[in-house]
């Protein structure tokens, strides 16, 4: 069987210069069980918010998982097949969807959108206990994509993180604390504020060892005050017989 180049040709060109995506409206709409819903085929080049309007001829296929879609009570396809509408939304809506355009000889795939109904899975991984002087590394899992579906931030609600060294770099924390017997809380929040989406972790962390006295631990907290002012006492010595 011989191989169409002008179709082929056609096929790529149009793919690059009309590049497709399925995207929900309106754009801040939150996807939920029993609520009405729109995919949208779009078109990145086309002013059109509806879709592309400069194809001759078009013909709109949409496709759930690979397989063309087949409407059942309560879908319909608007604005030349453009929109995909669901009335109310059911479980078995879930799945990954993208459409196809083809116009004369050129045929064009957007890229996809997956329509999921599930919360996002926060968790934070990491030990439960931690030893003083020592660095430990906590990174906060999510279902979601960072920084495409979502944020992340970290929180300290219960105090902030008393040690020798803290780092939070995106989803990723390191803490060297320096205080035995205590107790830390983690709060991982992954977000999308456009939407209104959110979903958190909590992790407690022991610190092990010898819990210090009050008086020990006060001591303790003011160490590097002291150090520091009996490092100064030379220079202010200095000065004053200068």
């Amino acid at each position: 069987m011989a191989l169409d180049w002008k179709n082929l040709y056609c096929v790529l060109l149009a793919a690059l210069m009309d590049p497709l995506s399925v995207q929900i409206s309106p754009p801040n709409n939150v996807p939920s069980l029993n609520q009405s819903l729109d995919l949208v085929c779009h078109d990145a080049t086309s002013r059109d918010p509806s879709g592309p309007s400069h194809w001759m001829d078009q013909v709109v296929f949409w496709y759930k998982d690979g397989q063309k879609v087949t409407l059942r009570d309560g879908m319909q396809q608007l604005q030349n097949n453009l929109t995909l509408h669901f009335d109310s939304l059911l479980p078995s809506d879930s799945g990954f969807y993208h459409c196809e355009i083809s116009a004369q000889q050129a045929r064009v795939f957007s890229s996809g959108y997956q329509l999921s109904f599930d919360p996002w899975n926060v968790s934070i991984s990491g030990p439960d206990a931690v030893f003083p002087g020592r660095q430990s590394k906590f990174i906060c899992l999510t279902s979601c994509t960072i920084n495409v579906d979502c944020t992340v931030k970290w929180q300290f609600r219960d105090g902030f993180p008393i040690g020798q060294y803290l780092s939070v770099h995106e989803n990723e924390l390191k803490w060297t604390p320096s205080i035995p017997g205590t107790f830390q809380n983690f709060t991982c929040v992954a977000e999308n504020a456009a939407v209104g989406r959110s979903a958190e972790a909590t992790k407690t962390v022991e610190v092990k060892g010898i819990p210090l006295s009050g008086s020990e631990s006060v001591q303790f907290k003011g160490l590097f005050p002291m150090i520091l002012c009996l490092g100064l006492l030379p220079i202010l010595h200095s000065a004053v017989n200068c």
